[in-house]
């Protein structure tokens, strides 16, 4: 079976890489960036630079919230066409993190390139590449925003109520990442895992549900969700729900949640449960002799991430 990395498509496949509606307010500005990151991925020197003030590479862009995110390795920024003349975009530095940390080049990049080569078209593909976006933007970059200033602490004494105010808004976007957002992306895909966040019995049975209605996906995902709920789901549940939200338990049941070492695995071990989720998710709206499989780490390309490759494989049977 032939095979091709993420970001070359397959020539058999090019059929489903359906092109966006236009969208007037944005097409001069997906020019400009595609144009430009054909020249070596600068911004032109004599007229854009100066106005952006990015003298970085651009390594992807993205539309969210009728803005163009444009990211770089070290952070992000929006731009909005108006209708006026490029000088008068309006123009925002959006993030000071960019996709040299490799959650934000998995979401900005990998995942809507597993997409775009989907059977998934037209406003549906729209409203799927936007859900991904959604848990980057609204999660996963707020929470990470959280824990660079629980690393600060360490080295920079701050009054104890700021301290724990530091790990408790943490938790708080955490969780909405990973509760609240990464579910309703899952369901777009036709995925509900919304039986994680139950009781234990009705846990079980949704376990058992899904593995009937999803018995040939690439990974055992019933798995993957009963040892992340194990392993540090329940925790950082209980932590939110019981002491952050209603007081039911006493701080003492979670001084640990209060220290840099946890905050750090928390973070590590919920995007990379949602890099496991959803490339399998997306996988089972492929073609039936389209597949993925992951890069062995030693091949993988330093310079541009990507875990997966494409291979053509036997027809299999698609839900």
């Amino acid at each position: 079976m032939t095979s091709l990395r993420i970001g070359g498509r397959p020539a058999g496949a090019r059929h489903l890489c359906e092109q966006p509606k236009s969208n007037r307010k944005l097409s001069r500005l997906m020019y400009i960036v595609t144009t430009e990151r054909s020249l070596g991925g600068r911004l032109t020197p004599s007229e854009n630079e100066s106005r952006f003030k990015m003298t970085d590479a651009i390594k992807g862009a993205f539309v969210k919230d009728d803005a163009l995110h444009l990211l770089r390795g070290s952070d992000v920024w929006s731009v909005k066409d108006n209708g006026k003349e490029p000088s008068e975009w309006t123009k925002v530095h959006f993030a000071n993190v960019g996709t040299s940390e490799e959650f934000v080049e998995l979401f900005s990049g990998e995942l809507l390139e597993l997409v775009d080569v989907s059977t998934i078209f037209g406003a549906e593909r729209e409203a799927v590449r936007n859900a991904i976006m959604t848990i980057l933007i609204e999660g996963l970059m707020p929470a990470f925003e959280h824990l660079r200033k629980i690393r600060l602490s360490v080295s920079v004494p701050i009054p104890e109520l700021n301290r724990r105010q530091l790990y408790e808004d943490f938790a708080r976007v955490l969780w909405h990442a990973f509760k609240d957002l990464t579910p309703k992306a899952a369901l777009l895909l036709g995925f509900d895992i919304g039986f994680q966040f139950q009781k234990d019995a009705k846990f079980e049975k949704g376990i058992a549900d899904f593995r009937g209605k999803h018995p040939s996906l690439i990974m055992d995902i019933p798995a993957v969700l009963s040892r992340q709920r194990a392993n540090w789901q329940q925790g950082l549940s209980e932590f939110r729900n019981e002491f952050l939200e209603h007081r039911s338990q006493d701080i003492a049941a979670f001084e640990s949640y209060y220290r840099p070492e946890t905050a750090e695995r928390l973070f590590e071990h919920a995007w990379r449960t949602m890099a496991d989720l959803f490339p399998v998710f997306i996988e089972a709206r492929y073609p039936p002799t389209w597949s993925i499989k992951e890069i062995p780490p030693a091949e993988r390309d330093p310079r541009r991430r990507r875990r997966f490759q494409f291979f053509q494989c036997e027809p299999v049977k698609r839900e």
